[in-house]
């Protein structure tokens, strides 16, 4: 910032420069004090809506070429306001004023009322339901997530912060992962047929087994591309199964559903695809682990068998021994037998002599 000398030197008058307080007050000023920026009527269609915990609804209101920030303070708001959505078309009534923090001109709603779906919103139900019945988001043609891949492709925007998050990712989950990048442009009128060049381009170099479509947060206007019919079609039809990591959980776009697999944020998507190193040899050392113990299990198995089989063996042998020594008995008490019926026939005949 120059100082006063540095101000003086420039031929210029102290009092003809505003702080940024102050243009922003000036600003303020003239929008609160000009009848026209009063109860204006305004119709446009909701985007970006947000319910705060506090009550009070934020949104936005775009027509084809232009949008606004609006904010509907909770005690404005009248029951029928449950109703409200990104994409319906509204008529809301209230004043441009200046939101000061931001130096941000926004229209403060005093009454809104619903006048049906917004164009971008019908165009893009024309579309999504077109390609459902075509069955380009059907779960059962979906392709399975390797779970070991040996090179990731990765399409966003370059030093996005949205690559920075998958990086981080990476770092973290498997760092000698072989990743390919393929940035293209991600929002504007020629983001859609710039990813789908680096669809195509991942698509067919070998050793990729998946890819991750990827862009940070934002407005709903910066997400159009990927509502794309073109790109969505190239999405549905790749060969490589394609994760989608666009925006936040409640940014859904028609790409989301044609990918493979939707996950909420770039970080997810991340997380699908890369393998976690530390999870893995967990998971070997608790696999060694059970093996040991299963390879012990079967030795004292073994071990146990061959215990029974002697034990086996000797009960074989007892009862052999048992079974001799009852015929031994019986031959014995056979020999007594006869032994007794001779010497009572010797004793009758002794006594018939007699």
């Amino acid at each position: 910032m120059p100082s006063e000398a540095g101000i003086a030197q420039m031929n210029l008058d102290p009092a003809d420069i505003y702080s940024v307080t102050e243009l922003s007050q000036s600003i303020e000023q003239v929008l609160s004090s000009s009848p026209q920026f009063n109860d204006v009527l305004l119709k446009g269609e909701i985007s970006n809506f947000i319910r705060a915990a506090s009550g009070h609804i934020y949104f936005s209101l775009k027509d084809e070429n232009y949008i606004i920030a609006c904010a509907f303070f909770r005690q404005f708001q009248s029951e029928d306001c449950e109703d409200l959505g990104d994409g319906l078309q509204v008529a809301a009534m209230g004043s441009v004023m200046v939101y000061k923090p931001r130096s941000q001109y926004q229209l403060n709603v005093k009454k809104i009322t619903p006048i049906g779906d917004g164009i971008s919103s019908l165009s893009l139900k024309r579309i999504r339901d077109k390609l459902e019945a075509e069955g380009l988001f059907n779960q059962e043609s979906k392709k399975p997530i390797p779970s070991l891949p040996n090179k990731v492709g990765i399409i966003t925007s370059k030093d996005s912060a949205a690559i920075k998050d998958i990086l981080t990712v990476v770092n973290a989950r498997c760092p000698k992962m072989n990743l390919v990048m393929a940035y293209s442009t991600i929002q504007g009128d020629g983001a859609p047929s710039s990813i789908v060049q680096a669809l195509n381009g991942l698509a067919t170099m070998k050793g990729v087994d998946a890819i991750i479509l990827a862009r940070g947060g934002g407005p709903s206007e910066d997400f159009m591309a990927f509502n794309d019919e073109e790109l969505v079609r190239a999405i549905a039809s790749s060969t490589k199964p394609i994760i989608t990591g666009i925006g936040h959980e409640r940014d859904v776009c028609l790409a989301d559903l044609a990918a493979d697999y939707r996950a909420s944020t770039p970080s997810t998507a991340a997380r699908a695809a890369i393998p976690d190193i530390l999870e893995l040899r967990n998971g070997l050392s608790s696999l060694r682990t059970d093996l040991e113990r299963s390879y012990d299990s079967y030795l004292a198995d073994i071990e146990i068998k061959e215990k029974d089989a002697e034990i086996g063996k000797k009960d074989e042998e007892i009862k052999r021994a048992l079974e001799v020594g009852r015929s031994d008995i019986i031959r014995h008490k056979a020999a007594i037998v006869v032994l007794i019926a001779f010497l009572v026939l010797i004793m009758l005949m002794f006594l018939l002599r007699g």
